[in-house]
């Protein structure tokens, strides 16, 4: 696990610049997002996590069913993870006057000091699902159930077991717009990556969850020969890009979730699907690590002081940059 981006780039030494001055986004977009990893959520704990410039509780109820709340008790405000606050016998109780709330309803289940338990007592909570190891959260700027669901990388399963072989976790001060919109400048891989060839996207198709991206065969040899790259988009806050070559398949799982309007967190998993040998396994799966988080420090090493330009000037060659703009702005309020 990598630790967060520093203050300033050793290469550089040009001061962050705040993101007032490089994004006037006024609200986060709608979707699902990444608030905790799986094994990080049981039954018997309150994980308080802060995203998307809220305080926010994930836990599990009595059937393991994963939730995701507002950290606060809508008695009097106390922070439900503060002081003694917990889980206990399947139910939160708040460290401030113990009221109770069920982990699979949210509703009050008691008041200790008194019989009578408002209707209305209930936790904030979000809609939540379990996909890939991680748990989401549906976030709606504008109130309201969440729109689709997310996309299910387990559906590549039927190819082999993936294996995972590394991951990256940083936090950024990346324009939230302009992170994944980086996948679309094809320039960049070859201006930036040195890539062999410039490479192109052959089709962008609207599926129920969000966007399949097809990336065409690349035109000069690499190292390790590539057929096909796929990319899934859910909403533009998940990403998930798997690559088949000769002999083996990789995979990559990436999730972007805001902190709050200056940082974000970004997740990359990495995976090989299982190619029989275990050396194989090690020496494909660790090149195609290393060549991951080299390329992710290379963008941060731009990105990272990044403005998003609402009207950019774009050429030939530049990739369907636009496009991708115009199926983001489906997830930002009108």
């Amino acid at each position: 696990m990598d630790v967060a981006l520093s203050q300033h780039d050793a290469a550089t030494e040009l001061p962050i610049i705040p993101m007032r001055y490089r994004d006037q986004t006024p609200t986060f977009a709608k979707g699902w997002y990444c608030v905790a990893e799986s094994d990080e959520v049981t039954k018997d704990a309150l994980k308080p996590v802060s995203y998307l410039d809220e305080h926010l509780i994930v836990y599990r109820d009595t059937a393991g069913t994963a939730h995701v709340a507002d950290a606060f008790c809508p008695h009097l405000g106390a922070h439900l993870a503060s002081h003694d606050g917990g889980i206990f016998d399947g139910e939160i109780v708040c460290p401030f006057h113990k009221w109770r709330f069920d982990t699979a309803t949210g509703k009050c289940a008691s008041i200790p000091y008194t019989k009578f338990v408002p209707p209305q007592a209930k936790l904030t909570e979000y809609a939540t699902r379990e996909v890939a190891g991680m748990v989401l959260m549906w976030w709606p700027p504008e109130g309201g159930a969440p729109e689709f669901e997310p996309f299910d990388p387990s559906l590549y399963q039927h190819d082999g077991a993936w294996l995972l072989t590394g991951e990256k976790i940083l936090e950024s001060r990346v324009p939230f717009r302009d992170l994944f919109e980086n996948l679309f400048d094809t320039a960049h891989i070859q201006q930036l990556h040195h890539s062999a060839s410039l490479m192109e996207i052959e089709t962008m198709d609207r599926t129920p969850y969000g966007l399949r991206v097809d990336y065409g065969k690349p035109k000069e040899a690499e190292e390790f020969p590539i057929n096909a790259m796929l990319g899934s988009f859910t909403g533009i806050g998940l990403f998930n890009h798997v690559i088949y070559g000769t002999g083996f398949s990789f995979r990559q799982d990436v999730s972007v979730t805001p902190i709050d309007h200056e940082r974000l967190v970004i997740r990359a998993r990495m995976y090989i699907q299982d190619t029989g040998s275990p050396e194989m396994n090690e020496a494909i799966g660790g090149a195609f690590v290393q060549r991951v988080i080299a390329e992710i420090d290379q963008d941060h090493a731009v990105l990272h002081y990044k403005k998003h330009l609402k009207n950019p000037l774009i050429c030939a060659g530049d990739g369907p940059i636009m496009k991708f703009r115009a199926y983001a702005k489906e997830f930002f309020p009108s």
